[in-house]
């Protein structure tokens, strides 16, 4: 059958009298592939018995449609009889008694109420009831790792708090307990009892001095470790965040391409012409030289040479975190991006971290200078960047408003006897 002809049936198909297919379907979408309502059914935050109406007809509706109606009665009390529902099982199909006109008093089902997820896992198929099954397992297999006892009831009333706290732990990190073998439930509970706090003593998350487990299955399942270790170990873990509570540093990132522009530089940075250091290192590490210049792409960084007591610093775009690092207020330090929102912005976000930064080309003498060379700008920044001067602020508003060839000069297309010049004349 094609959609468009599921359209029509749908279309068709009267507005009360739900079957039970169409019951079981409501059922799936509302509550079991809803991940959040289905979480909130197993940790118990949402309330069993389960009420589905039935939509029962009203006045004269059987009568204008009788086979409908026929067929509604007759489907539900087949589906009792099939032994899908009953008393026994958690799932009761409620009737009343009502009498229609011309027609005899009928046994009319009204809700189909279930009582709990065991029954609401059978209901749906074999597929849930294996799925519902293989979470209990795992979690089961996780409370006997921990030497914890489980109470697989929803209603936990009587676990423990640190028991609950691990169920419910586990429950919101029900995807990975999903993904999760035999063996990384091994690996899992061999780990959390090693846990302590402070236990990484300042070094990287890799060399925590763990047994049995390697730290790659750590970093891959950060979140669900967290989350059991403040059930099970200390609420900390989760407050602060494991790497803080364990004392390991976050892993590099953000890298930065760092080139001396001169011999003498080169010679203090151990005789490397290129460096690579995370934003957090540069956080620390002073580079030595006088002269700093921070180029927003690093194709300008690597033309230029010849710089006396000069280190450039390039590649990092938007990220201008390290430049909040202390000993930058004893520097001379410039800022060269393209000219263009983008830009403008990054150079405000970099005033905001060191004030005494200043801009090179990056003004309007550039951008009438070299104005055949601009060019358009895809995506540009709408709000006013907070730490521009006023002659900043009001070329970045004249690029918006269109006033110029284009909106954007990049800082790769000024010839390099300019470059040179403007930064012969920042040099201290």
């Amino acid at each position: 059958m094609t959609s468009d002809e599921n359209n029509e049936r749908d279309s068709l198909k009267p507005k009360w009298g739900l079957l039970p297919a169409d019951a079981l379907e409501l059922l799936k979408g509302r509550y079991w592939h809803n991940r959040s309502k289905l979480k909130s059914l197993l940790n118990g935050g949402l309330k069993f018995p389960l009420e589905v109406p039935l939509k029962p007809p009203k006045g004269n509706a059987a009568l204008q449609n009788i086979n409908h109606f026929r067929t509604f009665v007759t489907s539900w009390k087949a589906f009792s009889k099939d032994g899908c529902v009953s008393e026994g099982k958690g799932c009761v199909v409620r009737r009343e008694s009502r009498t229609f006109r011309t027609l005899s008093e009928h046994e009319i089902p009204t809700h189909l109420s279930i009582t709990d997820i065991a029954s609401l896992a059978g209901l749906l198929g074999s597929k849930e009831e294996r799925q519902l099954r293989e979470w209990q397992s795992k979690i089961q297999y996780v409370f006997d790792s921990l030497s914890s006892e489980p109470n697989l009831n929803i209603s936990g009333s009587n676990k423990t708090v640190r028991d609950q706290g691990l169920f419910l732990a586990l429950i919101a990190h029900l995807e990975a307990l999903d993904n999760f073998s035999h063996s990384d439930l091994e690996l899992l509970g061999k780990l959390i009892p090693q846990l302590q706090q402070g236990m990484g003593e300042g070094c990287y998350l890799r060399t925590l001095p763990v047994t049995f487990v390697d730290t790659k299955f750590i970093e891959k399942n950060l979140r669900i470790i967290e989350s059991i270790a403040a059930a099970h170990i200390d609420s900390a873990a989760k407050e602060i965040g494991l790497l803080a509570w364990l004392d390991c540093r976050e892993k590099p990132k953000d890298w930065l391409l760092v080139k001396p522009l001169c011999e003498e530089t080169k010679k203090l940075l151990g005789g490397m012409p290129l460096l690579r250091l995370s934003s957090d290192t540069l956080l620390e590490f002073e580079l030595p030289a006088n002269n700093v210049l921070v180029i927003e792409n690093e194709q300008s960084c690597l033309a230029l040479r010849n710089v006396p007591n000069t280190i450039s610093v390039s590649g990092g775009g938007k990220n201008v975190s390290w430049m909040k690092a202390e000993w930058l207020v004893r520097k001379n330090v410039g800022y060269w991006g393209d000219i263009d929102s983008e830009g403008f912005s990054i150079l405000s976000d970099a005033r905001s971290k060191l004030s005494s930064i200043t801009p090179l080309m990056m003004d309007e003498l550039t951008v009438e200078t070299f104005a055949a060379r601009m060019v358009p700008e895809p995506d540009s920044v709408s709000k006013d960047p907070i730490a521009l001067t006023d002659k900043e602020l009001a070329l970045f508003k004249s690029l918006r408003a269109d006033s110029y060839v284009d909106r954007r000069l990049e800082q790769e297309r000024l010839p390099m006897e300019y470059v040179a010049q403007n930064i012969e004349e920042w040099l201290v």
